[in-house]
Formats: structure tokens, sequence, C-alpha cells
């Protein structure tokens, strides 16, 4: 507690975590979940505070850094529920067999197309109408005006749609 920054990083903390807990929650749709990226998000921001170099850019940097912690969550969880699914016998449940494939097509061409985005448009994309995030929450997350949000989130809906946009 003698250390300057220790109390200053204390009050960031303070300061800061409703809303790095928002941008947690906000991804993984799960209290305890988000509880526990909002905690390693600042221990990880402690770890490695040495490397911000504005302090006034704490509260962006911090929430990035749970928005990646919860978007690996996310994306382990998925990892481990389809190993889990091809594991696991499969039941009858009635759905079309063709049709199943065909939404995993969907899904597989979604997710390449995604990844063909530009970085700056597929994150807006990823965060926003993926991750369900509003465009004022991003525009804080990325450092840039909502405005900004909006615009690259609609250039990247309209690359997406592709030919069937006039």
């Amino acid at each position: 507690m003698n250390d300057p920054f220790a109390f200053d990083f204390e009050q960031r903390v303070r300061e800061n975590h409703r809303v790095v807990y928002q941008v947690a929650h906000s991804i993984l749709k799960n209290a305890a979940d988000a509880d526990d990226v909002t905690q390693d998000a600042f221990v990880r921001a402690y770890e490695k505070a040495t490397e911000l170099r504005d302090p006034d850019r704490f509260r962006a940097w911090v929430c990035r850094i749970a928005r990646n912690l919860a978007l690996n969550r996310v994306r382990d969880e998925r990892r481990r529920s389809a190993r889990q699914a091809r594991s696991a016998p499969v039941a009858d449940d009635g759905r079309d067999v063709a049709g199943t494939v065909l939404d995993q097509d969907f899904e597989a061409h979604v997710r390449r197309e995604i990844e063909r985005l530009p970085d700056h448009l597929r994150e807006v994309v990823l965060l926003c109408a993926i991750d369900g995030l509003a465009p004022s929450i991003v525009a804080h997350i990325l450092g840039i005006p909502a405005g900004t949000v909006r615009s690259r989130l609609h250039l990247a809906r309209k690359r997406l749609l592709g030919p069937l946009v006039p």
C-alpha cells in the first residue's frame, strides 16, 4: 500500500469495475463468468501496467483486455462443446439431417466471410453484431467515435451481403 502506483491502481479498479464487468457480461451472458473475466482483466492489467503508455486511456485498455479474455472464453467453450457433441451419441430429435448439414454449411460460410473482412470491420462486426454490444460501448472499447462504429458496421454488413445488396 506504500507504493503510489498500487493505490492509484486500486482507485482505477474501483472506478472502472462496473464498465469492465458490463463488457464481459455482454459477451458471456453469465454473471459468474463475467465476474471471473473481470477479475482476470484487472490482474492482467496490473501485471502489464508498465506497458500502458497513456494512463488516461486505462479504461479503454482494461475494457479491451476484458473483451479479449471474454471472447477467448467463448471460443474455448464453443470448442469444448463441439468436441463433446462429436463424441456424444446423436439423439433422433426429428430434424432433417440435410437441413442440419445446410445450417452447418451456412454457419461455416458466414464465419469464413467474416474472417475475410479487414480487421477494422471484422472487429466491429464481432463486437456489435455477434456479441451484441452497443455501438457506444464498442466505441469506448476501441477508442473511436460511435459514428465510426456505426459506419464500419454498415460497411461490413454491406460487404457480407455482397451481390445481394443493390
